[in-house]
């Protein structure tokens, strides 16, 4: 009894003191938990995608579950949810086409796909595809990551937010410029530091045209003298559509063919390349989303969008 009394009356400071250095010391030898997490997807596209082998993506990381999202426009494609390490993706098999031709000139692959990934969250994306190069110097393999767009396809919906009934009001998109510079540095960096099969290009222009044919010689020398670099025929609706729903998006662009007029090439060629670039670039975007999963963005408006209170209108007198 006089033991506990003589324990009870040590002074109130000390028992605080005592206290608080515990809670000090259990603080220092756990280790800190992350305060931010993203919700990462990948696109996949004939950069890491090789359907004629039956080759994907997700041969490289784990499968956890497959969704098909219910979205105000139709049922979307085929969403794998997947786990590389300790972190969790989204993946979606070349670029949400159901049939070998890719010929859904509708677009409504696209927009499916990005409703369900508006309704699961996500916030990451990372895309990309192969593509035919219009620069003379470009090579076979050369990777561009591109920062730029010219979108001349307009058989698909301008606007995903119109087409699936998405709002987003008092925001207004921003396209400049046209991807997450966050990602994209981390794609170069990780790029430069691991990417052997050919050169890296940081930036380029991808210009993309109609999805049904390749193009002629005198389309692709008009493409390069309004400023194209590269043309492929789906990365730019992605582009857009991930800007207008205020996701962080990046692609890898990898060239497996000139284009048409720049030099000669064969499908075979073309085919060939494009097996050897999605087996160089796949560890690639593995790698990057270790770095993204816990990334706190810091490209402000540029992909969320600017927020505005209304608009002036000024009328004139008389």
């Amino acid at each position: 009894m006089l033991k506990w009394i003589s324990i009870c009356c040590v002074p109130l400071a000390t028992v605080f003191i005592a206290l608080c250095s515990g809670l000090a010391l259990i603080a220092d030898a756990s280790p800190a938990a992350p305060s931010h997490s993203n919700v990462l997807a990948v696109i996949g596209g004939s950069h890491i995608d090789r359907r004629h082998v039956k080759s994907f993506f997700s041969d490289d990381a784990k499968v956890l579950e497959t969704y098909v999202v219910d979205t105000s426009t139709g049922p979307s494609p085929p969403i794998l949810k997947m786990q590389h390490k300790d972190i969790p993706f989204y993946y979606v098999r070349f670029h949400g086409f159901a049939d070998v031709a890719a010929s859904d000139m509708a677009g409504n692959n696209f927009v499916r796909m990005f409703a369900a990934f508006h309704e699961l969250g996500v916030t990451h994306i990372i895309a990309g595809a192969t593509a035919g190069g219009m620069q003379p110097e470009y090579r076979n393999a050369d990777l561009i990551l591109s920062n730029d767009f010219i979108n001349l396809n307009y058989e698909r919906p301008s606007s995903v937010l119109a087409e699936a009934g998405i709002h987003r009001p008092g925001i207004r998109s921003v396209f400049n410029p046209p991807i997450c510079p966050d990602i994209h540095e981390v794609l170069y960096e990780l790029a430069l530091e691991n990417y052997t099969l050919g050169r890296v290009y940081p930036h380029g222009v991808v210009v993309q045209d109609d999805a049904s044919r390749y193009e002629t010689p005198a389309e692709i020398r008009m493409y390069r003298g309004m400023g194209g670099d590269i043309i492929t025929h789906n990365v730019v609706t992605e582009m857009i559509y991930a800007r207008q729903l205020g996701m962080h998006l990046a692609v890898v662009n990898a060239v497996s063919n000139p284009a048409v007029g720049v030099r000669p090439f064969t499908r075979d060629e073309e085919m060939g390349v494009a097996d050897k670039i999605a087996e160089n670039v796949r560890p690639i975007i593995l790698k990057a989303l270790e770095k993204l999963y816990h990334h706190q963005p810091e490209c402000g408006v540029v992909c969320r969008g600017e927020r505005y209170s209304g608009q002036i209108v000024e009328e004139q007198a008389g």
